[in-house]
This record gives structure tokens, C-alpha cells and sequence, in this order.
């Protein structure tokens, strides 16, 4: 972790580069929204398709074919998985701020760089 000296240098150098260059913050809060939409299209193709595929897994039951039946049961329990793992890694995205706060290991670079 960063101690508190540290901690106020690098809010210090964050606070120069918003009053030097304020472009600089807006092309990480770009990045942020491309990579929510992208996210959120993911969970949304995710669920659409984990719909289809109890769908046609209930229609296979229904048609008394346990083979198919039993492949989109599969289909569905891998897209849960992909779901459940899309919705836990959505809110460890970078940012610039609070960096040290989500990292148990300082942060950038891990407990190696000092």
C-alpha cells in the first residue's frame, strides 16, 4: 500500500495533469463508457441467448428427444456461467481514481515497486 506521503504526491501529480492537460482525463473516461457498452452488450447477448436456449431445451423435452434436450441444459448452464462471471468482474474495472482503494496491493505495479 501507498503510505500517506506518497499517496498526496500521486494526488498531487493527478491534480497537475487535470489543470495541464484536461483531455488527458476525458480519454480515460472514454475508454470507461466504450467498455461499459461493451460489457453491457456482452450481458445482453448472454441472457438473449441463455433465453433461446431453455427454449429450445424445453422444446426438445417436449419432442422427447433427451440428446438435444440434455446439450442446450448444457448451453444454458454455460452461458449462467458466463453471465454470473460478467456481472462479478463489471465492477473491478480500471480507474484513475480510488486506484489504491480496490488493489490490496497498492495499487499499480503490486508490492514490488516502490
Amino acid at each position: 500500500m501507498l503510505n500517506d506521503h506518497e499517496r498526496e504526491t500521486l494526488l498531487d501529480i493527478e491534480r497537475r495533469l487535470r489543470v495541464d492537460d484536461p483531455d488527458w482525463i476525458l480519454a480515460f473516461d472514454a475508454t470507461d463508457q466504450r467498455v461499459s457498452r461493451q460489457r453491457t452488450f456482452e450481458l445482453t447477448f448472454h441472457i438473449i441467448a441463455m433465453v433461446f436456449s431453455v427454449a429450445l431445451a424445453a422444446l426438445m423435452i417436449a419432442a422427447h428427444a433427451p440428446g438435444p434436450a440434455l446439450f442446450f441444459t448444457t448451453v444454458t448452464g454455460v452461458l449462467i456461467w458466463l453471465i454470473r462471471r460478467l456481472r462479478r468482474n463489471a465492477g473491478t474495472g480500471t480507474r484513475c481514481e480510488g486506484a489504491d482503494k480496490s488493489a490490496p496491493d497498492g495499487g499499480v505495479g503490486g508490492p514490488a515497486q516502490a
